[in-house]
């Protein structure tokens, strides 16, 4: 294992953990001290921490700490990054703290105060709250430890390179599970040891009351407790006030809310289902489960404990578990639906439901469960289910749903590598626009994902108004939202079983598409294919996750492929042309632009690091004009697009002549963050097309923009929406010699075309796995005759669609 990134691990785990514990005690202490209203107020923060979605505060702190980050550079930064991961972490783990340590102190004998009047201040710590929950703190230290080391999404939003990161690059990039799993083995070994521990004891829930007398532990505590308020105060304004703050009154959140939302229609879809489904299904298992098996509540421990491994390991190992496990030929169309995220999600969660369902069994009255035994009704059965259980611990049985839907609404790592084609949910869209350091849209769609999570409040509030109106029996209207649910998110479409490479299309420009490729590292195969080019012989380069480019020949046989020379801080994005023909090559988290000749050869790089005008900071895309002058298009701390010239004419470099160090001229510089015309928001893909003119695929504006060959805006197309004419993140675009525009649609999983004045022609594919559909494609290239390449980065793999006969006026850049 590699020492340096354990210790940064560990640190970044333990200053969660020291972060979680203080808060979490902190908030018990000055709720068990407070009166009823306190309490109530207590109680509302921890469930707002733990309904917040976690990428809501790191989109604030990424925002507010952007200007030092590019102040002081990556290197000088680093150490704040991993304590600024710290305290993401465990601003978002302490109300486990609370939860756990207020249900221990419940247990504590109510006039133990009184007995002993001398005991005050630190001495109540000593002897009666800390020995009451020590076994609380004990559980729940070590189970936030274990969720900060498994947590995936915060650390890499702040570029802190930790062991799931590690585990990540190694299996996304590489496909070395045997590698990923050895240099990680503190990820799975932990959860196995509270997963042991687990198998023997179960966690009490707790409810909203006090054994202890809250006058009395204030008046015994004094400014302890004065203490225990400043401290959750503060915790409550970094970690609610702040984000939500940046959130409402930023005014960049409201102007893209309708166009984020008019292209998130599908993962909204998506994310509801798959929340709600799965809440329904595993609270209603684990209920089935521990009445069946358990009677009142015992549950079997190695069940239990099995669960709370499951929970505790990173969702990325359960999704690697579950890809080796279905990915196969007789599962091909049940892996290839929206259910195996569903089980992802349904098996990460059960613990959870578990726990509470048990607890839920323990609060029911054992007389009225005898009397409803002896007139007849059968435990486990839904007649006792309704007649008993429901009026006694429904509320509590709603709340653990509840708690699961939240879980799964902003779910990342349990699904990145099992989201089937169109099956992308909000919180997969927010972590791809987070990481790449779009405040804006993220905020837009955070005010989406809190939708959807008081959606369930505004469900109970319509269901007690149909119950009083029809007297509706719960129980059915249960089984009929999880029949309903179940029959939605079962749908989904298989792969393609057709004989031979060449499919039939349904289209007016090309009659059949060729598949290139499949998932994996080997010679011929892609990790999420992301940008591609044709030279002047036809041949393809395609990039790919893993930092590498491949060539293939017009007809599909893999050539040849070389490594880019540093991709520890990312993979390349943006492929053109040079006029000599060499292959361009951009990679942004190295601020440069490379050269290759055709054999794989670097010829050279230029470009240098800054926000200045002139310099480079993570550019996207690249376009080279007629006169040979190079766009590239920028984002981040900066939106726009810049305009240079080499210092020597490409065309007359001899074979083998190292291009190093090249000098570069900038001509020119435009764009700034907005939506107005010339405003840019992620240029994400950019062409040459009629009379130099340069398209820029403006992706998160959803919409394309034409600039002439100096940087003057001439037009705009395209708003956002899932309907045919309409965009959705654009990624790329291409354009022929007569102005006919192809537009690759991330968003939209399709190919739209459009006619030189910016009509519809016509939409090609839809979200599939099947020939001819496309799971969020990143990038396109046209060849001589016209035949289209789509970089379908989702299903792994490029798909050529072949031209139908006629006159061939393509374009390539």
């Amino acid at each position: 294992m590699n020492t340096p990134l354990l210790l940064k691990s560990l640190g970044v785990a333990g200053g969660a953990w020291l972060v979680a514990l203080v808060a979490g005690w902190a908030a018990a202490v000055a709720v068990a001290a407070a009166g009823p209203r306190g309490r109530q107020c207590g109680w509302m923060l921890a469930i707002v921490t733990l309904a917040m979605p976690p990428f809501l505060p790191a989109n604030c702190w990424l925002d507010l700490t952007a200007a030092w980050r590019t102040a002081v550079g990556p290197e000088k930064s680093a150490f704040g990054m991993v304590l600024l991961t710290s305290l993401v972490l465990g601003l978002g783990l302490w109300p486990l703290t609370f939860f756990l340590v207020t249900g221990a102190w419940q247990r504590v004998q109510p006039g133990l105060l009184e007995t002993e009047p001398a005991l005050a201040g630190a001495g109540i710590f000593r002897w009666v709250l800390f020995p009451a929950a020590k076994r609380a703190l004990a559980l729940a230290g070590v189970i936030t430890l274990a969720l900060a080391l498994a947590n995936f999404t915060v650390p890499v939003l702040f570029q802190v390179r930790v062991l799931t990161e590690e585990f990540w690059v190694r299996y996304n990039t590489q496909f070395d599970l045997r590698g990923a799993l050895g240099a990680t083995w503190l990820l799975w070994l932990l959860p196995l040891a509270v997963g042991a521990w687990g198998w023997r004891r179960e966690v009490v829930w707790p409810r909203d009351t006090s054994s202890l007398s809250p006058g009395l532990l204030r008046a015994r505590l004094g400014t302890w407790v004065i203490a225990a308020r400043v401290v959750i105060l503060v915790v409550a304004v970094v970690s609610l006030l702040v984000p939500m703050g940046r959130l409402l009154f930023n005014g960049r959140t409201w102007t893209e809310l309708p166009s984020a939302l008019a292209a998130a229609q599908l993962a909204t879809v998506n994310s509801l289902w798959a929340a709600a489904t799965t809440a329904c299904l595993v609270t209603g298992a684990a209920t089935g489960f521990s009445r069946w098996l358990g009677g009142r509540g015992s549950v079997p421990k190695l069940v239990r404990g099995f669960g709370w491994m499951l929970f505790l390991l990173p969702g990325v190992f359960l999704a690697v578990a579950l890809i080796g496990l279905l990915n196969r030929p007789g599962l091909a169309e049940f892996y290839g639906s929206f259910g195996v995220v569903l089980l992802a999600l349904g098996l990460r969660y059960f613990a959870l439901a578990l726990g509470g369902v048990t607890s839920a069994w323990r609060a029911t009255d054992r007389s009225l469960d005898e009397t409803a035994v002896l007139t007849g009704a059968r435990r486990g059965s839904w007649n006792y289910f309704q007649l008993v259980t429901w009026p006694q611990s429904g509320g509590l049985l709603v709340a653990v749903a509840y708690a699961v839907y939240l879980l799964c609404l902003w779910d990342v790592e349990s699904i990145v590598l099992l989201q089937p084609p169109g099956g992308e949910t909000l919180a997969l869209r927010i972590f791809n626009l987070l990481h790449y350091g779009h405040a804006a849209q993220v905020n837009a769609l955070c005010v989406v994902v809190l939708g959807l999570a008081l959606l369930p409040l505004a469900g109970a509030g319509a269901w007690r108004w149909l119950r009083r109106a029809q007297r509706t029996s719960p129980i059915s209207m249960v089984a009929g939202l999880l029949i309903s649910a179940g029959l939605l998110s079962g749908c989904g479409a298989s792969a393609d079983t057709a004989a031979g490479n060449r499919h039939a299309l349904e289209s007016k420009l090309f009659s059949a598409v060729e598949i290139l490729g499949s998932r994996g590292v080997a010679p011929g195969q892609f990790n999420k294919p992301r940008s591609m080019v044709c030279d002047r012989e036809d041949n393809l380069y395609v990039t790919d996750m893993t930092g590498r480019v491949q060539k293939f020949s017009p007809d599909g046989r893999f050539l040849l492929q070389w490594q880019l020379p540093q991709t520890d801080l990312g993979k390349p994005k943006g492929m053109a042309l040079d006029p000599a023909g060499n292959i361009v090559v951009v990679e942004p988290h190295y601020q440069r632009v490379n050269h290759f000749a055709t054999d794989g050869r670097l010829l050279g790089q230029w470009g240098r690091r800054g926000t200045n005008v002139g310099e480079f900071i993570l550019p996207r895309c690249v376009a080279v004009n007629s006169a040979g002058e190079y766009y590239l298009g920028e984002y981040t701390s900066v939106e726009r697009v810049q305009r240079f010239a080499l210092g020597f004419d490409v065309a007359t470099l001899k074979p083998g002549a190292p291009l190093t160090n090249a000098p570069f001229t900038l001509l020119g510089s435009w764009g700034r963050p907005g939506q107005a015309a010339g405003e840019l928001n992620r240029a994400e893909g950019a062409t040459i097309g009629p009379g130099d003119t340069l398209y820029v695929a403006d992706s998160c504006n959803h919409r394309i923009q034409l600039f002439d060959r100096t940087g003057r805006w001439l037009r705009s197309h395209g708003e956002a929406g899932a309907t045919a004419g309409r965009l959705s993140y654009p990624y790329d675009v291409r354009v022929e010699a007569d102005g006919r525009q192809f537009i690759c649609e991330f968003g939209n999983s399709r190919i739209t075309v459009l006619d030189a004045r910016d009509q519809l022609l016509e939409v090609v594919g839809r979200a599939g796995p099947r020939p001819g559909e496309f799971a969020n494609p990143w990038a396109i290239c046209l060849d001589s005759h016209g035949n289209l390449y789509v970089a379908d980065s989702q299903n792994h793999r490029v798909q050529k669609l072949l031209r139908r006969p006629g006159p061939t006026v393509a374009r390539r850049n």
